[in-house]
């Protein structure tokens, strides 16, 4: 008798439990499980099934996905706390995997995700990361502390970090109006 590779397996299952429990609240009780101190390895469905549905979304809406280029994300991560990691990448699917088992092993799991359309060659992709993840910390705080720019937003808002990234020339702007205004 032929195995079912574990791959066909995991998407029956999961498509299963989109079905019975639903998208939204499996990542409303996921987010509530997180908050409340849930840790890896993750026994609760919708933890599993929330974090398998961003990785599947971020695929299939996947902006130009054969063209190459480097490209910025935003993922959001839910544990007792909210943090976002946000970055630029040439192959989005090994950046990601690289992050999930981060943030999974520090008790994080993905609730949310965005990827841009690709920005330029990569090294352009990464100067523009630079200039975001200095402007983000400049207008979601009060600057850069050590003088070091971090790419872990703790305990900030995805849709908010989300906005700035999609539009880093407003981002931009952003930044200079709160420091004209000192």
């Amino acid at each position: 008798m032929p195995r079912i590779p574990q791959q066909i397996i995991r998407e029956v299952l999961m498509k299963k439990w989109a079905e019975e429990i639903g998208p939204e609240a499996a990542r409303a009780q996921a987010v509530a499980d997180l908050q409340a101190g849930a840790m890896p390895p993750w026994d609760q469905t919708e933890i599993r099934l929330t974090s398998y549905l961003v990785r599947k979304r971020l695929r299939e809406e996947l902006p130009e996905p054969d063209k190459e280029g480097g490209r910025l994300y935003v993922l959001g991560f839910q544990g007792l706390r909210t943090v976002v990691k946000v970055g630029s990448t040439g192959s989005p699917e090994q950046q990601f995997d690289k992050y999930e088992t981060q943030a999974r092993n520090l008790g994080y799991a993905l609730v949310d995700g965005w990827i841009s359309a690709p920005v330029g060659t990569r090294r352009e992709a990464y100067r523009l990361e630079a200039s975001v993840l200095h402007n983000l910390h400049l207008a979601l705080s009060e600057g850069i502390h050590g003088g070091r720019i971090f790419e872990w937003f703790h305990g900030q808002d995805f849709e908010r970090i989300k906005e700035l990234v999609q539009d880093p020339t407003a981002l931009f702007h952003l930044t200079l109006k709160k420091y004209q205004a000192r």
